[in-house]
């Protein structure tokens, strides 16, 4: 598991992403295949389920879950709910209906869902293939985490054989006829569904058990009609070779944090462009996973320094990090020599600018100057008498000659 995303510190509030893997197949047997999806409050390891939906023909799963924090702004979007604290309460709302929804704790949800799928099972003794699509996997990691954290995984692996996605199946499937394989395409052009709404994890888990089963059956004309019950052979021997069992999974998990503990060590060295603007922050995310990757930590680096200066950097990172550019590798080297160089300065993140930021604003002061250059300017006029300043308006003069008239 490798981190693609932008994050302001390091530790476990990096995003799960895993790299494209090969998955490792399990052998043919009896399983039964489920669609399945979350929504989730982001995609770091410390993020929360806030929804968990399975679907199979027979039988649909949906649970909302009233996570402890706030959902990130863009899945708040991307799910079309968020988080309403009252002060006294915290509600989770759907944002398309206005309405609140009806949530349990993670552990419940979970329970609940457990007892679904061993219900579900029903005569597929090998187990159950959960199925999902996602471009950039996330979601496998993040439920076998909190299964873990509730001693629920031993019950789950028993139930669960493995993960399989879709999305590799449909690049191995559709490589020659589109480029795109997302969910909303492969909905498009398979099922000929156009503008089919996502946001909910019920959606998604539904149109991923339908492609898989679409794609497995081969462009059938009668897919419609006769809808497969998901324990077919011939689907089942089709998904087995994308499917990643559940000790697979957890081995990438343990890999991704020691991973995260490896970038971790340079907190020190992209402190300050971690706390950048998003582009910078990305940019210093793929750098610091360069060093990572390659099985180089804080410490390595230091003694580098110490034994060669700046030319020990130049020889660790050309001979240990393969896989960057020529650019990437200068870039690291200009940030590590004035990181560690005493009398250089540590290089720092672009000033932010914002443009047009105060175009609405009136400079301070000119309505209080404009009434003193008025003023000053009412009294120099020659026409007002320094005897009597204050010059009487027509309806006054009147007044007092009708008054000496009477």
């Amino acid at each position: 598991m490798v981190q693609n995303d932008s994050s302001n510190s390091g530790d476990e509030s990096a995003p799960i992403v895993v790299a494209p893997n090969p998955a490792k197949g399990i052998p043919t047997g009896k399983y039964r295949l489920v669609g399945w999806g979350v929504d989730t409050t982001g995609r770091r390891l410390i993020d929360e389920i806030c929804q968990i939906a399975a679907y199979s023909p027979s039988s649909q799963f949906s649970q909302y879950i009233m996570p402890f924090s706030d959902l990130n702004p863009s899945y708040r979007r991307k799910h079309s709910i968020r988080v309403v604290n009252t002060g006294r309460y915290r509600m989770l709302k759907d944002m398309r209906s206005n309405k609140f929804v009806k949530t349990k704790s993670d552990v419940a949800a979970l329970t609940d869902f457990l007892n679904w799928l061993e219900k579900v099972r029903g005569d597929a003794d090998d187990g159950i293939i959960l199925i999902y699509h996602e471009i950039r996997k996330a979601s496998p990691g993040m439920l076998l985490e909190v299964l873990r954290r509730y001693s629920l995984l031993d019950r789950f692996s028993k139930i669960v054989k493995g993960f399989a996605n879709g999305f590799n199946i449909a690049q191995a499937k559709c490589a020659k006829t589109t480029k795109s394989f997302s969910l909303r395409v492969m909905s498009k052009v398979l099922l000929n569904r156009e503008d089919e709404d996502f946001s909910s994890a019920v959606d998604r888990a539904r149109a991923s058990y339908e492609i898989a089963a679409h794609l497995a059956q081969g462009e059938r004309q009668d897919l419609d009609e006769k809808k497969p019950t998901g324990t077919e052979p011939e689907i089942i021997n089709f998904v087995c070779p994308f499917v990643n069992p559940i000790s697979a999974e957890e081995e990438e998990i343990a890999q991704f944090k020691v991973l995260l503990e490896r970038q971790n060590t340079f907190r020190p060295v992209f402190g300050a462009l971690l706390r950048a603007s998003r582009p910078e922050r990305q940019h210093a995310t793929h750098l610091r996973r360069l060093l990572a990757e390659n099985n180089i930590n804080y410490d390595k680096l230091k003694q580098a320094y110490e034994n060669g200066a700046k030319d020990g950097l130049d020889k660790v990172l050309k001979s240990e990090v393969a896989n960057a550019k020529e650019t990437e590798l200068n870039e690291l080297l200009d940030i590590l020599d004035c990181f560690f160089d005493p009398e250089k300065k540590a290089v720092q993140p672009k000033p932010r600018y914002y443009q047009n930021q105060n175009n609405n604003r009136k400079p301070r002061g000119t309505r209080k100057s404009f009434n003193k250059d008025r003023n000053s300017e009412s009294t120099s006029s020659p026409n007002v008498s320094s005897d009597n300043p204050i010059e009487k308006t027509g309806t006054e003069s009147e007044k007092e000659k009708t008054v000496e008239v009477q």
